[in-house]
């Protein structure tokens, strides 16, 4: 009986290793874009159309009839489409998202009945604001025997995952240092500030222009005066100003702001900007400036009384403790605390001072 055991157990391992005889490889795994448009993916004209991934196949000599299967999934929903070949023997050697679609156009892919109701509620998110709704869009793709979706189905390749990722930007808020153009620069004491803002994008660009004399608006200065300094494709939203970076002067006014490209799918390229900040270094105390972070921070809040704790701030109070959640925070973990309120994370509900 043992002998009999071993033997089966053998013979389902050989059976197994000998049916997964196709290696695919997926190349990128995944993608995220910040602003995605239905006409960016027009099923009519998939030459026009950006390619999210390809597929590799490692085929054998030889090959029994196969077809190509895609799951889909996004949030609830979910679907699946298989892909027969014109020659069900022979495998492409790679594969895009271009070429699923194009083979869809001449009647090579064929969609389950869920597809339509996955598309069917996209779809109806799409009429709301004109573009694709945010999430992960799962794709999974593996090749299976002919007879896949009956009882004679078995797998012959292993299973590889693309994720699309769409992600609305967030604007990018200024936080620290400075005040709005209009409000007058805010005063700091420290020659290698802390350039803190927060949103959702990446790759960030941050520009300081000296200023010589009083600009109205933001378009004034960056058409008039050549950045002070400019750090490029900085990944994070907090930038602490470099030693070896050009030295502030005292009581001269600094403007900054802080820019990124919005990713799509598309060759043109959309940027977002923040607003700019000014500020001016002096001996002040470092209350003025933690004073100006938390104003900055209640401005982005949307809560009735906030514009009332600001101007006594402004009047002169200042703050000797911080709470949040029952936890006593310092001056810095305001950012943290605004960048998951703007992630949807935490909402803030009310204030109370003490």
């Amino acid at each position: 009986m043992k002998k009999l055991i071993l033997l089966l157990l053998c013979l389902a391992v050989s059976i197994t290793l000998t049916a997964q005889e196709v290696r695919l490889d997926i190349s990128p795994p995944s993608m995220t874009y910040n602003v995605f448009y239905p006409a960016n993916f027009n099923p009519e004209e998939p030459e026009n159309q950006p390619v999210f991934f390809t597929i590799n196949f490692n085929v054998p000599d030889v090959l029994e009839d196969y077809v190509i299967h895609c799951d889909m999934e996004w949030y609830d929903y979910s679907a699946y489409a298989t892909l027969s070949p014109d020659d069900p023997s022979q495998l492409p050697s790679s594969l895009t998202n271009q070429d699923i679609i194009r083979s869809n156009n001449a009647g090579g892919f064929e969609v389950d009945e869920t597809f339509s109701d996955f598309l069917s509620n996209i779809e109806d998110l799409i009429l709301d604001t004109g573009r694709l709704p945010d999430g992960n869009y799962v794709f999974e793709i593996a090749v299976y025997s002919a007879g896949h979706g009956g009882e004679d189905q078995y797998l012959l390749s292993n299973k590889v995952t693309f994720v699309l990722t769409i992600q609305s930007p967030i604007t990018i808020s200024l936080i620290t240092p400075g005040n709005p153009i209009g409000l007058g620069p805010a005063v700091i004491a420290d020659q290698f500030p802390n350039f803190v803002w927060f949103s959702n994008l990446a790759d960030y660009t941050i520009k300081i222009y000296e200023l010589d004399e009083e600009y109205q608006s933001a378009e004034e200065i960056e058409q008039q005066i050549e950045p002070f300094f400019e750090e490029n494709n900085y990944p994070s939203t907090s930038f602490p100003y470099p030693p070896n970076a050009p030295d502030f002067r005292r009581n001269i006014v600094y403007a900054w702001q802080v820019s990124s490209e919005i990713n799509t799918p598309m060759a043109s390229v959309e940027k977002h900007k923040s607003v700019m900040y000014l500020f001016t270094v002096s001996t002040e105390e470092q209350e003025d400036q933690d004073n100006q972070m938390l104003i900055n921070f209640l401005n982005q809040l949307n809560i009735e009384g906030i514009q009332e704790l600001i101007a006594l701030i402004q009047s002169g109070y200042s703050f000797e403790k911080l709470f949040f959640d029952g936890n006593e925070i310092s001056i810095n973990d305001l950012n943290e605390i605004l960048q998951k309120i703007s992630d949807g994370e935490i909402k803030v509900k009310d204030f109370s001072i003490e």
